[in-house]
């Protein structure tokens, strides 16, 4: 079985349309993040809901999903950026129904997932700290370990760095599949990984897709200039 992982798609609806219809796959699972940066977060989840994809929440979720602001975490972390992402979340929940807004409400803050005989863990972070805690992708590997001390399962996977990448932690694998809708390793392709439990190989995989339709909504619907940026460049602008 060929399980494709998902994270971070953040209403990019061309990016995950593509990834899912160029990736041959069994099962979707996905790390969350699904509104918040790009104009069609509903379309999104109206996708995600109709392939059976797993799901669980991540932070711009659980923001969207409880009527709140930017998380101080976030802020403190893009403070040059601030005005904008309120902006962006704001306009986020503008294109969302509540038919959308209930399902983001009732993710679960992380699953298990067994196929297989295989146990896959999945989280937006990392288990017992906020959903908006930021792990750097060169963490130490006896962090990493002890962040998952408890947790049985054989696959680890987690997202919201928006960089991907493939570790050995003790025995098993932890899995970070990058963006699909916004990159920010400097590659702006749609980021996802592909987990083979015949093989128990994991890819890394990038897609290029045709961005025009969703900048030119960008432009129409006022969205903060961050957004384009990063649909181009694959990362957020320093100042």
């Amino acid at each position: 079985m060929k399980i494709l992982i998902l994270s971070d798609i953040h209403g990019n609806l061309h990016a995950l349309e593509c990834v899912l219809n160029r990736t041959p796959h069994d099962l979707v699972i996905c790390c969350g993040d699904l509104a918040v940066g790009y104009p069609f977060p509903e379309q999104c989840i109206r996708m995600l809901r109709r392939i059976g994809a797993r799901v669980c929440m991540g932070n711009h979720d659980y923001v969207i999903a409880h009527g709140l602001k930017v998380h101080p975490e976030l802020h403190n972390k893009y403070a040059h950026l601030a005005t904008a992402l309120a902006r962006s979340t704001d306009l986020a929940r503008e294109c969302i129904g509540e038919s959308g807004k209930s399902y983001l409400e009732k993710l679960p803050r992380e699953q298990y997932v067994k196929v297989e005989n295989i146990m896959l863990y999945m989280n937006h972070t990392v288990p017992e700290l906020s959903l908006h805690h930021y792990i750097p992708p060169n963490a130490l590997e006896q962090e990493l370990i002890d962040y998952y001390d408890g947790i049985q399962a054989d696959i680890l996977i987690t997202g919201h760095t928006h960089i991907p990448y493939v570790k050995k932690i003790g025995y098993r694998l932890l899995i970070n599949p990058g963006s699909v809708g916004e990159p920010r390793d400097g590659d702006p392709r749609a980021s996802f990984a592909v987990f083979d439990t015949v093989t128990g190989q994991v890819q890394l995989n990038r897609l290029t897709y045709d961005v025009s339709e969703t900048l030119k909504a960008l432009e129409e619907l006022d969205y903060p200039d961050y957004s384009a940026y990063c649909l181009r460049c694959g990362s957020l602008p320093e100042c």
